[in-house]
């Protein structure tokens, strides 16, 4: 004759602030795990691409600091700071030389064969940049950090919904 054990019969009752422990340690664990993704290499394409969307901020963020500038030019009340952007720049305060420039650097990101020169730019240094990261210039510095990152919250990610489910699977409720 065999006895059947039911739950309140059972030597062992499974602590439920243990459980959730365990679920958030292995999630955290997944986690920790899953940022090393970091360390992937990072691919020419990735790269090519989220330097290209920099520069377009970039370039829309110039025209945008010279189109307030432009404006206070018309009204004859420059400040200091757009003088300081005019300067750098290498504009007089003419709201001609301003729009000539305005109208330049929207070329350079929204015109086909110019976009496509960028980014042939990008993509012929990208090897050596690989080889030697001091060679990299500040927007293709910052496009290399921008993919790495990426890549680290996914694998974060990634890594702790694994954990996650590892967790749920182990735990006992």
């Amino acid at each position: 004759m065999t006895t059947q054990i039911t739950p309140a019969m059972a030597y062992y009752q499974p602590n439920p602030a243990a459980a959730r422990k365990r679920k958030i340690g292995l999630a955290v664990t997944g986690a920790l795990i899953g940022m090393n993704a970091y360390y992937l290499p990072v691919k020419k394409d990735a790269f090519v691409q989220k330097a290209f969307d920099l520069t377009k901020v970039d370039t829309n963020t110039q025209i945008a600091s010279l189109a307030k500038a432009a404006k206070e030019v018309e009204a004859k009340d420059v400040s200091t700071e757009s003088k300081m952007i005019l300067r750098e720049m290498g504009l007089s305060e003419d709201v001609t030389s301003i729009t000539d420039k305005c109208i330049e650097l929207d070329k350079k990101i929204t015109d086909k064969k110019s976009a496509d020169n960028l980014k042939i730019n990008f993509m012929e240094n990208y090897d050596a940049y690989k080889k030697s990261p001091s060679l990299m210039d500040d927007m293709s510095n910052r496009a290399y950090r921008t993919v790495k990152k990426t890549k680290m919250k996914w694998g974060l990610g990634i890594g702790a919904a694994i954990g996650l489910a590892l967790g749920l699977l182990t735990s006992r409720e």
